[in-house]
């Protein structure tokens, strides 16, 4: 299993251990897929802002890896302000504690700067009234109320440490890197994904095609299997040109090659034993196959199965992989399309369809 986008870039990472610390923030899942989409066509990846769920405000590029993201304020009247949005990973409790209260109170030596606040919070939204003087609401705005009321902080992104596909530590310069290196990886599984597609459809396809013809030449009489031995129905199969049962050949192969790769001894090899042609998936057949019906659909299946593989034939590694981005996008606008309705039905606020979309 491998995912279609790198997903440490839309989940995030952070941590630290013995010698290195990982830093990495979240990315909008829609503009890595417009990125994948971009290297599909030869093209390079785009800088991305870091993007999170939920949040209201905003989040500007200061220098490469160095963001600063802050929160939402507002005037209501010339001694009420609105703050609707905390910075990134700064919960409400700890504001309250750290700069609300000290600014109702005050120290030694700095007055107070608010007369009083309340709170409105939701388990998905923020919301502090906050009441003050005329003149400190004036002196406040002059000096910046993101600023005054601690509203901003620096979001870096210079410490990108992975684990990369062979379990090694390797720091990445920028997201793109690691856009790069996943992109490069996943295209090596999709030129696998589709060798083994067409090993799968070329066996099930001859497979079909085998019991089709097997039928048929069975109702038209020009092939008598009753009342033979088995040894001499194997070789007149043989003599025929049907195949041993293609599908068993298939995952035989691939358990053989499967084997040499976990790197299987030889001693162990010269044990296996080879059994001979296996027509069992034809000489088992139900007589209730010779039915015109369960004839024409043996026929409609070879047919479509055919036409299914003939289909992958003419596609290249990157289109598995643009269908695979197009079925995930579909899904994720039809979960945003069933949350705005949830929320038109249930009067939520336009807004708060950012928090879960």
């Amino acid at each position: 299993y491998m995912p279609i986008i790198p997903l440490v870039l839309a989940n995030g990472s952070e941590g630290i251990g013995t010698g290195w610390a990982s830093r990495i923030p979240n990315y909008d899942m829609r503009e890595i897929i417009n990125n994948i989409h971009r290297m599909l066509s030869g093209e390079e990846p785009l800088p991305m802002l870091p993007n999170f769920k939920g949040f209201k405000g905003t989040i500007d590029e200061l220098a490469k890896n160095q963001y600063v993201n802050i929160g939402e304020v507002a005037i209501i009247d010339s001694t009420t302000i609105e703050i609707t949005e905390l910075p990134i990973k700064t919960w409400t409790q700890t504001y309250k504690e750290n700069v609300l209260e000290a600014m109702l109170n005050g120290t030694e030596k700095v007055p107070p700067l608010i007369t009083d606040y309340k709170e409105y919070h939701t388990d998905t939204t923020v919301r502090f009234v906050i009441k003050m003087t005329e003149e400190r609401l004036r002196e406040a705005e002059a000096a910046g109320l993101h600023k005054v009321f601690k509203l901003q902080n620096l979001l870096t992104c210079h410490s990108m440490v992975l684990f990369d596909h062979v379990g090694s530590l390797k720091k990445y310069e920028s997201v793109q890197d690691i856009l790069k290196d996943f992109f490069e990886l996943r295209m090596k599984y999709y030129i696998l994904r589709k060798d083994w597609l067409l090993g799968m459809l070329g066996a099930e396809s001859a497979k079909l095609s085998n019991q089709a013809r097997f039928i048929l030449e069975k109702i038209q009489g020009t092939l008598v299997i009753e009342n033979r031995p088995k040894k001499d129905l194997i070789r007149m199969l043989q003599q025929m040109g049907y195949d041993s049962d293609p599908v068993k050949a298939w995952k035989d192969a691939q358990e053989k090659d499967a084997e040499e790769d976990a790197g299987e001894d030889e001693e162990e090899k010269e044990k296996e034993t080879t059994s001979g042609p296996d027509y069992n998936y034809l000489l088992s057949m139900p007589m209730w196959f010779l039915t015109k019906e369960k004839k024409d659909e043996l026929c409609r299946q070879r047919d479509a199965k055919i036409t299914e593989l003939n289909t992958l034939k003419m596609k290249a590694p990157a289109d598995l992989w643009k269908e695979d981005l197009a079925a995930f996008t579909e899904e994720l606008e039809v979960n945003k399309m069933q949350i705005i309705i949830y929320c038109f039905l249930h009067l939520v606020e336009p807004y708060m369809i950012n928090i879960f979309v």
